[in-house]
């Protein structure tokens, strides 16, 4: 499985909740694991964040250049 978006984590926090309900995985191995998934969440969620700020900075540096080209 894929983990590269919030949704994909999600996803798999999903099956992991559904197979400790179902007993399939023990539940201190499956708290584990969904405490993996829960910091690589916040990791993906700062690197997107981080992603579209760099974005508007070079928004805003490109839009700046052009006005102070134009005055």
């Amino acid at each position: 499985m894929r983990l590269n978006t919030i949704g994909d984590v999600r996803t798999e926090l999903g099956r992991l909740y559904r197979e400790a309900r179902a007993q399939k995985i023990e539940s201190q191995d499956a708290s584990r694991l969904a405490n993996m998934l829960s910091i690589l969440g916040r990791l993906i969620e700062g690197s997107d964040l981080e992603e579209r700020l760099d974005r508007l900075e070079q928004l805003q540096q490109k839009e700046a250049a052009q006005w102070s080209a134009h005055h």
